[in-house]
């Protein structure tokens, strides 16, 4: 057996805890805001509290590995575990909006600490033989994953099912886990960014990583809402979901392949573009679901790409590749500072233009990020690296990666 088969044959136990991991939390992170909605709760009081998850992971990423350091990878896979079940199982203990928020910091804080675990298993074990299929393999468990736990919602459950089975999946997550039998990886140092630098070395990476943030986790949070405000069901805003991703998953072969001949500045343009356009048609079709769902492939197509290019762009400036781990943190610190915005930008957008409210954001921050990318410069291609996909779920991969490349 290969180096590379033994390798993914050991890590499948992990691949499998985390397919749970992600279905559990694709379920309960698109079904807060459709309960919500059902509640009848402002589309602005809704923004905020999805908000919330966000705060809970800019907390994680700074505080969850001290946790990790002193009990070990597999034992914190099983803390964090736990408490992310009982998050996701006390919603039903009370409405106060109050209380939800604070659990929606808790589901963040947790998620985005078992992301750390996962992800520096992965990185422990991935070389530069096989780390492209590993992280292949990682990106499809996500997508695959997250849009099962998505489509769950159209089996139109009670709001206590929806509780009950998010938090089955994420406590069975952690069982695999304790199967693997591998060396426990290190917490790499905490460094800090400095966003003034990144902008001064590479503006488009910088502006591009935030408006990636406001746009796929604002998608994850307030898209059902821009379903449900249509009068279309929840089953069907599962479908939009799911079709956006799957737009994503498979635009990132193609963009990454053109990224690595053309240039990151072309595709982003190339990305922007095509989310633009589908974004300012989604304004023709209101109430049209079927159309919707196609376009919904497009706008997914182009926007889940806008990190990963991003952060290339960023890594094709560096003059010095040792920079690479500061690059990576601060571009990561900027998305999710988008991130904790977007929710609460799209709400206030929803709440004061209605259902296209959602919209007028894509619309707005996709013009804004192509006008800027069409007045920056190409980098030649001799100073170009290669292309990687990311899917944004955790401010640890990258810094990760990143560092075990410098080694």
């Amino acid at each position: 057996m290969s180096n590379s088969k033994r390798v993914l044959k050991t890590l499948s136990p992990l691949f499998l805890g985390m397919s749970l991991l992600f279905i559990g939390n694709g379920l309960v992170v698109s079904s807060l805001s459709a309960l919500l909605k059902q509640r009848e709760v402002g589309e602005i009081a809704i923004g905020l509290i999805n908000s919330c998850f966000f705060i809970g992971a800019i907390i994680s990423t700074l505080t969850s590995f001290i946790i990790i350091s002193k009990v070990g990878h597999i034992r914190a896979f099983a803390i964090f575990s736990a408490l992310f079940a009982v998050c996701s199982m006390f919603y039903e203990l009370s409405d106060n909006l109050y209380f939800w928020a604070f659990l929606r910091a808790g589901l963040g804080y947790c998620y985005y600490a078992l992301l750390v675990v996962i992800e520096s298993w992965l990185n422990q074990r991935a070389k530069n033989t096989n780390r492209s299929r590993i992280l292949a393999i990682y990106e499809g468990v996500f997508y695959v994953s997250f849009s099962v736990g998505i489509l769950i919602l159209a089996l139109n459950l009670r709001p206590t099912q929806i509780f009950i089975i998010s938090a089955a999946f994420i406590m069975i997550s952690s069982i695999p886990l304790n199967l693997i039998r591998i060396k426990e990886p290190e917490i790499p140092a905490k460094k800090s960014v400095s966003l003034p630098k990144i902008f001064s070395i590479a503006p488009l990476a910088l502006l591009g990583s935030v408006i990636a943030g406001v746009l796929i986790n604002g998608f994850f949070s307030m898209a059902t809402i821009f379903i449900l405000s249509q009068n279309f069901s929840l089953s069907q805003a599962s479908y939009f979901m799911t079709i956006a991703m799957i737009g994503g998953f498979v635009s990132q072969f193609f963009i990454g392949q053109l990224s690595d001949r053309y240039g990151r500045r072309l595709a982003i343009i190339l990305a922007t573009f095509i989310s633009l356009l589908s974004a300012v048609l989604f304004l023709f079709f209101i109430g049209q679901i079927h159309v919707q769902f196609c376009l919904a492939f497009f706008l997914g197509s182009g926007v889940f790409c806008l990190y990963a290019l991003s952060l290339a762009r960023a890594n094709d400036m560096l003059e010095h590749k040792s920079q690479s781990v500061e690059v990576g943190r601060t571009l990561l610190f900027s998305y999710s500072l988008g991130s904790l915005l977007s929710s609460t930008i799209m709400g206030f957008m929803i709440s004061f233009f209605g259902t296209l409210g959602f919209i007028y954001v894509y619309i707005a921050l996709l013009f804004i990020l192509m006008v800027f990318a069409i007045t920056q410069k190409s980098v030649p291609f001799s100073d170009r690296r290669s292309y990687n996909p990311h899917t944004i779920k955790t401010i640890a991969i990258d810094k990760l990666e990143a560092k075990k490349a410098n080694e």
